[in-house]
């Protein structure tokens, strides 16, 4: 399957943590990278963000930060001033 690119997109939302087929609780890393890389494309800016419901999902995202070596801010969603500097950074 290939994917197109949007010059619009500026978001995308992880509502699950892309997950190995044959072993479900290890993070399928490629499936990350290729999601997040559809954000911020030709130059601009981009967000990608994670909706983390369980402890399981939250030691997925902690793999993945281990991973690729980058820490994953948490986003209080109840904290506008939070997210509107994420918005503009």
């Amino acid at each position: 399957m290939h994917s197109i690119d949007v010059s619009q997109v500026t978001i995308v939302i992880n509502y699950d943590p892309p997950l190995l087929y044959e072993n479900p609780s290890e993070p399928d890393y490629d499936t990350y990278l290729h999601r997040i890389g559809r954000t911020g494309r030709f130059g601009k800016a981009g967000i990608a963000i994670n909706f983390v419901d369980s402890r399981e999902a939250l030691a997925i995202i902690k793999k993945i930060e281990a991973f690729f070596g980058k820490p994953i801010p948490k986003l209080d969603p109840s904290d506008l001033e939070q997210l509107e500097a994420v918005e503009n950074d």
